[in-house]
Formats: structure tokens, C-alpha cells, sequence
């Protein structure tokens, strides 16, 4: 009695579970994340009405609804400072994710402002709108020819600012020739 009782219920719990619809939820976020357009080999302008202030070059460039992944890319930004002097920031990545005016570089990052400052890095996240750099890993570069190491830099490229976690700086020290 006790194994038709059993029998039985595993016979419902089939039936029921037959008719349970079942969702493949990869498939599904996989067509959603279709570019919707891809280029080969792209350049593209940010145009202002005085200037032309950003350059994005990259070997492939994929538009998605939400954010533009560019592969081997680098972007140019040109700018003036206070002294209307020319600024020209350079930030190379074998991949970049701009979401909006959020970029975010990753795999062997190099930023370099005119002939005074490069940093390399394995992530850089960079905010156009406030002109703010900032990563979470380890860092090294050079500042004037200084040599410069740490991790999670803050890098203020409108105020001229830097600062990071567990820094070493090393300073280069020249004779001075004299009589």
C-alpha cells in the first residue's frame, strides 16, 4: 500500500513537472548583448565648437546599446592649461569599455602627458567629465624622470594632482658643474 502510495506521487510530481516551462537564461542575455554596429581599424572625433579635444583609435570598435568596447585602442585627449600652454594626454589599453564619459582601460595600460609623466598599469579608469584617472592596482612610471611606483593612484589632470597608495619615489639627483 505504502509503495503504491509512493509510486503514485512520483507519477503526479512527472505529470506537474512536464508542463513547467523551462527558460534558458544564457540564451537569452546572449542576444541582448549583440553590437549593434562594429568597426575595423577605427578612428573616432569628439568635436567642441572651438576644438577638436578627443581621438579614439582602436583595431576593432564594437557599439553595444549600454557601451563601446574598443580592442588595441588609444585615446587622445588635447587640452590647454592655465597658462594656455598645449596639454596632450595619451592613454593606450588592449581593451577599453566607455560607458557614457567613463572609459575604463584594462590589460597593459600606458598614460603619458606630454614628455613629463607616464604611468603603466594593468587597469585604468578614466572620467572625462572630471578629467579624474584613478585605478585599483599596483603602478609604475615616470614624473619628470623620476622614477615613480604604487598602487591605487587619484590623478587630477585638470588640478595637476596625484596621489597614491604605498608610493616609492625616486629622485634623480644631477652634479652641478660648477668652478
Amino acid at each position: 500500500m505504502v509503495i503504491r502510495v509512493f509510486v503514485l506521487g512520483l507519477l503526479v510530481l512527472a505529470s506537474l513537472s512536464y508542463f513547467i516551462p523551462v527558460e534558458n537564461k544564457d540564451k537569452k542575455s546572449a542576444q541582448n548583448d549583440i553590437p549593434l554596429l562594429t568597426f575595423s581599424d577605427s578612428t573616432m572625433y569628439t568635436l567642441t565648437t572651438d576644438s577638436m579635444n578627443r581621438i579614439v583609435h582602436s583595431k576593432s570598435a564594437l557599439r553595444y546599446k549600454d557601451r563601446d568596447v574598443m580592442h588595441e585602442g588609444a585615446l587622445l585627449i588635447k587640452g590647454v592649461d592655465k597658462e594656455n600652454n598645449e596639454i596632450s594626454d595619451t592613454l593606450t589599453a588592449d581593451v577599453i569599455i566607455k560607458r557614457a564619459e567613463a572609459y575604463k582601460f584594462l590589460n597593459d595600460v600606458k598614460f603619458r602627458r606630454n614628455d613629463y609623466i607616464t604611468l603603466n598599469t594593468d587597469e585604468l579608469l578614466y572620467n572625462a567629465e572630471t578629467k579624474v584617472a584613478t585605478n585599483t592596482l599596483p603602478f609604475e612610471g615616470t614624473y619628470f624622470n623620476n622614477y615613480i611606483k604604487g598602487k591605487n593612484i587619484y590623478l587630477d589632470l585638470d588640478k595637476y594632482y596625484m596621489k597614491a597608495e604605498d608610493s616609492h619615489f625616486e629622485i634623480e639627483v644631477q652634479e652641478k658643474k660648477g668652478k
